[in-house]
């Protein structure tokens, strides 16, 4: 099996920069990207929208993705920390993480949540490496934007995913639809 990166989706705005992200550096590398989610709580299945936008961002991904000749391996964990993101990072050979947030204070939080999670990998007789790289994304300014819109339409077969995805993002919500970014 390959080492790979993941990326982790959580709803937060900056996902489709970090999507995006993951392809180029994959592109650079070795090709696959795993795309992770966490699966669906009870408060989520009242809501149609995370499946949606689960789609939404599993098909610009693959889209993008099958463009730029990198693989994209969709996964769902219980949830995105703890054991079974170790698991997972070790099964996978999982070199870099790349996640994205909303502002400077998750970026904080989720800075400090890498450095534990590193802590648990070393500690995991599984682990292979001798660091985890990470990339933590956040969202785009506008000039940069609009430069990965017209990119995305012009790659993407479809796209009223990408739209779905930007309207969002030029309205300035922090979470598609009510998903909690993690």
């Amino acid at each position: 099996m390959e080492a790979g990166i993941a990326l982790l989706l959580t709803g937060a705005c900056a996902d489709l920069p970090a999507v995006v992200h993951a392809i180029d550096l994959a592109k650079r590398t070795t090709g696959i990207v795993h795309a992770v989610f966490r699966t669906e709580r009870k408060a989520d299945r009242k809501s149609k929208a995370f499946g949606e936008t689960r789609g939404d961002l599993i098909s610009l991904a693959t889209g993008l993705g099958s463009q730029e000749g990198v693989s994209i391996h969709t996964h769902i964990l219980e949830r995105m920390s703890g054991e079974p993101l170790v698991r997972f990072l070790c099964v996978h050979r999982i070199f870099c993480l790349v996640l994205g947030v909303g502002d400077q204070q998750a970026f904080e939080r989720k800075t400090a949540w890498i450095d534990l999670l590193r802590k648990q990998l070393v500690a995991s007789d599984h682990w292979y490496l001798p660091v985890l790289w990470s990339v933590i994304i956040t969202p785009w300014d506008d000039p940069a934007l609009e430069r990965i819109i017209t990119r995305c339409k012009q790659t993407v077969s479809s796209s009223s995913v990408v739209e779905t995805l930007i309207d969002g993002l030029r309205k300035g919500r922090d979470t598609f639809d009510g998903i909690e970014t993690a």
